[in-house]
């Protein structure tokens, strides 16, 4: 078990070396699902435009909560939202669908983990664009608190990098795992603080303190904001992703050599 540790270790050290070949090839899945469409990405940023309107001037009225509070904290949920959601669902097949190179050639299985966060990542970045509009509209101006959005979003993409990593081994031996997370994150969506502020269920609601998505959420949209993200977040946080890493790598080094004929 050791030895397979060792490999485990060895093929992430691998995948590090090879960023620039993972964000190359992020890139190229871009360019290839976008091709021949003149704004690209954009397309996405658009709909999550009229999305995040819609919903925050019926919500806002719904809510009794003033517009100038309650879109600002819709539209940066709703981003961050967006990339976790992705990257959930799209986790438990990413080793299937890319069973054409897995079985024809040998590659680190790391690099497809790598490759699809970047992906998404990349798309997260242009649908910011929209989010610092919003902002920049209601009056929340960048402030020195701001940077602490850059922390807290590292610390969100290492835990979405071990969840994707775990979802997609298992993933690829029960086929019935894809369906499920879909369903999941359905209802994630509804309890996490996306479309409803934390304030209205109480501090101590247990749909905020125990749901890891509600600390995501604080780490990346406080800052945003110009708030201070609360301690527990920084610490509940990171320590899902120290146990949540220990548990994959462990997993991975366990069943890296299987992998291959689940898919």
């Amino acid at each position: 078990m050791n030895n397979r540790v060792k490999l485990a270790l060895e093929d992430m050290v691998d995948m590090i070396k090879s960023s620039q070949l993972c964000m190359f090839l992020a890139w190229f899945d871009i360019r290839i699902r976008y091709r021949r469409s003149k704004i690209g990405p954009f397309w996405i940023t658009i709909s999550m435009a009229i999305f995040i309107i819609a919903l925050g001037v019926v919500y806002s009225k719904l809510f009794n909560v003033p517009p100038e509070e309650y879109l600002p904290n819709l539209a940066a949920g709703y981003l961050f939202w967006t990339l976790i959601a992705v990257v959930l669902s799209e986790s438990p097949t990413i080793f299937i669908e890319n069973a054409a190179y897995l079985k024809d050639m040998k590659i680190n299985l790391l690099i497809f983990v790598f490759r699809s966060l970047a992906r998404n990542t990349i798309i997260f970045l242009h649908n910011a664009l929209f989010i610092m509009f919003v902002t920049f509209y209601f009056g929340i101006w960048p402030t020195w608190q701001t940077l602490l959005v850059l922390p807290g979003l590292i610390l969100v993409l290492l835990n979405l990098f071990w969840i994707t990593l775990f979802l997609g081994i298992v993933g690829a031996r029960y086929r019935d795992l894809a369906p499920i997370i879909q369903s999941m994150v359905q209802v994630l969506f509804f309890v996490s603080p996306i479309t409803w502020l934390p304030k209205l269920v109480g501090a101590n609601s247990w749909v905020v303190n125990y749901n890891p998505i509600a600390y995501f959420l604080d780490l990346t949209r406080s800052p945003i904001l110009n708030q201070t993200p609360d301690l527990n977040s920084w610490m509940i946080t990171a320590g899902i992703c120290i146990a949540g890493f220990a548990v994959s790598i462990l997993l991975y080094a366990a069943k890296r050599d299987r992998i291959v004929y689940w898919i």
